[in-house]
């Protein structure tokens, strides 16, 4: 087996950090347009390329809604042969069902009733109900909701530009501004079928790995930044005629962080490349462990990253602040670092 990137895959992950090296996050963001033109949409991207996007798009903390485009709404619109185009993404959660990805996975595998899914498919195909905690909807095309039909979970295509949207949050201010999410509710709007019942529950398996896998590895790229970033300051910052980082207290968590991140960064591409080439548990097992290890990664980089920038570190002023607010949302993404450990816990454990 070969463990290394090819080419093709250096090749992508370098055009992609070379493009995204003039900080695009700190407005807009990169073009939806650019993007696509780029191949960051294409079908023959495998999850193992869009990792490495996703760990470029994570050191640049991109706003655009790309993850949630060919993570959450990817698998569902190519399983239904949709190409993918315009921005998209998943609703699935309700305010009692289900919570995470891992629940909807499993109550699309039981009988659903429309008691139980709180989000229904009419006999004329129109949707009633309430999604809540949908990311990016507002940047959304299409939109992929998981709703109750008559054989249970399915899943629809709703045109997204004729909802409206409430923001979530307190405030309506989300914990990352990057990455809004909000409530929808739906009073009869009209759907397409886009994945019956009897193959729902796969779907959301995948599209549960990959959207995980994907932020994996855009946990190792907010690390990385942050790393980057403490490195350069305790090489050059200097007290009492010598750089800060010659003194062990700051550059022992630093050297500590880095190991983390390193490992991590193994772990998420394991983890992307088990998604297209293993089965269900085995896969599972690679994610959820890359998943526990990039978000730790992540959080003690920026926390290093802070301490090394002493009082600065914390103010919305300081970049720092801004990739400490990604990483706590990647930490708290359908679950957290404690569910996601607890359920790995229960895999290996099972044998």
């Amino acid at each position: 087996m070969d463990f290394a990137l090819t080419g093709e895959q250096e090749a992508l992950r370098d055009t992609a950090a070379k493009y995204l090296a003039d900080d695009r996050s700190s407005g807009d963001g990169p073009a939806w347009a650019e993007m696509t033109g780029l191949g960051w949409l294409d079908v023959e991207l495998g999850t193992v390329e869009l990792a490495l996007l996703a760990e470029q798009l994570g050191w640049a903390r991109s706003p655009s809604p790309w993850w949630a485009t060919v993570g959450l709404a990817g698998p569902s619109l190519r399983a239904a042969g949709r190409p993918l185009g315009a921005p998209a993404t998943l609703a699935w959660a309700g305010d009692n069902w289900p919570g995470t990805l891992a629940d909807a996975v499993a109550a699309a595998r039981r009988p659903a009733s429309i008691s139980e899914v709180d989000c229904a498919v009419a006999a004329d195909g129109t949707l009633t109900g309430r999604r809540i905690c949908v990311p990016h909807v507002a940047d959304a095309v299409d939109l992929v909701v998981a709703a109750s039909g008559p054989d249970g979970v399915e899943l629809r295509l709703v045109d997204a530009s004729a909802l409206r949207p409430a923001p979530a949050g307190v405030g309506g201010q989300a914990l990352d501004p990057t990455r809004p999410v909000a409530t929808v509710e739906l009073t009869g709007v009209p759907s397409a079928p886009l994945v019956a019942a009897d193959a729902a529950a796969d779907v959301l398996a995948v599209t549960r790995r990959r959207i995980l896998a994907l932020l994996a590895a855009e946990a190792v790229g907010v690390a990385a930044r942050a790393l980057s970033w403490a490195s350069g300051y305790a090489a050059t910052r200097t007290q009492f005629g010598q750089p800060i980082g010659a003194n062990q207290a700051v550059a022992h968590p630093l050297a500590e962080s880095y190991g983390q991140v390193e490992t991590a960064r193994s772990l998420a591409y394991r983890a992307a490349w088990s998604v297209d080439a293993e089965s269900g548990l085995v896969a599972d097992r690679a994610v959820l462990t890359a998943s526990v290890a990039a978000r730790e990664a992540a959080m003690t980089a920026c926390e290093a990253a802070i301490q090394t920038y002493g009082g600065s570190g914390f103010t919305w002023e300081q970049p720092l602040h801004h990739w400490y607010r990604r990483a706590w949302w990647l930490a708290t993404f359908d679950g957290t670092v404690a569910d996601v450990r607890a359920e790995l816990a229960g895999l290996l454990l099972d044998g």
